[in-house]
């Protein structure tokens, strides 16, 4: 009977994934020319085949009163209702299954202008809650991309692009996940562009009166060859891994503006020149790397699940600290580790002193980047610094790209592997305090 009843539900399964929705010939006409700061204008269209749903949700908007203007879309044979408050807009059938949608409208990307407004860079992120095209969030899709800047900007892209003598770039991208374009316009005459090879293209903007010393240039260099072998090592996968249409080394784009300093975005990591060119170490641009494997774009669980940030911070953050521990050597090891405690004795017993399971948006850092990974410290210490990163590394070939994820997934893999371990985890992650 348990048979009967497992075959069912396969087949049922099965049949509500081949009737998903469907999207096609999406393309994406993007310009920025004629555009004020933190503004593009967006000419998007795309082939929806409703398959047995009556209507389809997209993510679409930002700021609720700002984002999209004028807005124009070719309605007849479907109705369309734009929730700005909810940042979506949803697509319902009157009576044709398949329909092609064509829009256009004006984007004005206000966390864009509030983080990076005043520096020499403007980038474009999903993450922020800024959805500048539409579309079906945890799902993979086709994408076609066009576009064009003035004389006066340079386009970085999440993809590689191709592009002209007419500041005009275009790209065609196969089954990336929906909501990983990103977009980093740069002023040319702010940044200066070296090209080196580690092996492998890598290319590094910085801005030009606050570009760093030979010395930390070359410790980038060192620690980003260092970190892409030791990841591509540990999770089984090289960094270039055309399955995950990862095809090039990231560049790295440095920028003068607020806020939050370090992002991977796939095809470029973007950190705070800053604190590159000054703070003592460099580590946090080796956690960007990390990345590549574990974090937002593979790991595909939801804001506001419960270990959300355990799943796409904490894991990466201990991988990081492994990093340091078997390739940069056991003191800078420790040093970092005592720095990790103690940053987290100074909220320990406070109100920001939360289970770690409750972050479920990025907003404590110390609990996410300090708490979470002394916890998983503490697993190692039981059971072999080794087994606890296989485990994590078999947790990312066998749920990466899945939706949707649990942190309980990790849990019990844990237990899988170490039986009531994972539990032990479990009560460390839920504790008021470590």
């Amino acid at each position: 009977m348990r048979r009967i009843f497992f075959v069912t539900s396969l087949i049922l399964l099965l049949c509500r994934v081949a009737m998903a929705e469907e999207i096609k010939n999406y393309t994406l006409d993007i310009s920025k020319v004629n555009q004020e700061a933190s503004n593009l204008h967006v000419e998007c269209s795309f082939s929806l085949d409703f398959q047995d749903k009556d209507s389809v949700f997209m993510n679409f908007g930002g700021g609720q009163e700002f984002s999209i203007d004028n807005f124009n879309i070719n309605s007849g044979d479907f109705e369309y209702e734009l929730h700005r408050e909810s940042k979506s807009i949803v697509f319902r059938k009157v009576s044709s299954q398949k329909i092609s949608v064509s829009m256009a409208y004006n984007y004005t990307n206000l966390s864009s202008f509030f983080i990076y407004g005043k520096g020499d860079a403007e980038l474009w992120e999903t993450s922020f809650g800024e959805y500048f095209y539409p579309y079906v969030p945890n799902t993979f899709m086709d994408v076609a991309l066009n576009v064009e800047t003035p004389d006066s900007l340079s386009l970085i892209c999440s993809y590689p692009l191709d592009s002209d003598d007419t500041m005009k770039y275009s790209g065609k991208f196969s089954r990336i996940l929906s909501q990983s374009l990103t977009l980093a316009f740069i002023r040319d005459e702010a940044y200066q562009q070296t090209d080196e090879y580690i092996p492998g293209k890598l290319s590094i903007y910085q801005i030009k009166d606050m570009q760093c010393g030979k010395e930390r240039y070359d410790e980038l260099l060192a620690l980003t060859e260092a970190a892409i072998v030791f990841f591509g090592k540990v999770y089984g996968e090289d960094y270039i891994f055309a399955e995950r249409n990862v095809t090039t080394l990231p560049v790295y784009l440095f920028h003068n503006g607020e806020g939050f300093s370090n992002r991977y975005n796939i095809g470029f990591i973007s950190a705070s020149q800053e604190k590159f060119s000054t703070k003592p170490d460099i580590y946090p641009p080796m956690h960007e790397i990390g990345h590549r494997w574990l974090g937002e774009w593979t790991l595909l669980i939801d804001d506001g699940q419960p270990g959300a940030y355990f799943i796409k911070e904490t894991l990466n953050e201990f991988m990081t600290l492994m990093f340091i521990r078997y390739v940069c050597g056991n003191t800078y090891y420790e040093t970092q580790l005592d720095w990790c405690k103690a940053e987290y004795e100074k909220i320990k017993g406070t109100p920001q002193d939360e289970p770690i399971v409750n972050v479920v948006t990025n907003n404590n850092n110390t609990v996410i980047y300090r708490k979470g990974p002394l916890a998983l410290i503490r697993i190692a210490e039981q059971i072999g610094y080794g087994e606890l990163m296989s485990v994590i590394s078999g947790f990312y070939k066998e749920y990466a790209g899945k939706y949707p994820l649990k942190y309980t997934d990790f849990i019990n893999m844990v237990n899988e592997s170490h039986a009531g371990v994972g539990d032990q985890l479990d009560l460390l992650l839920t504790a008021q305090s470590l």
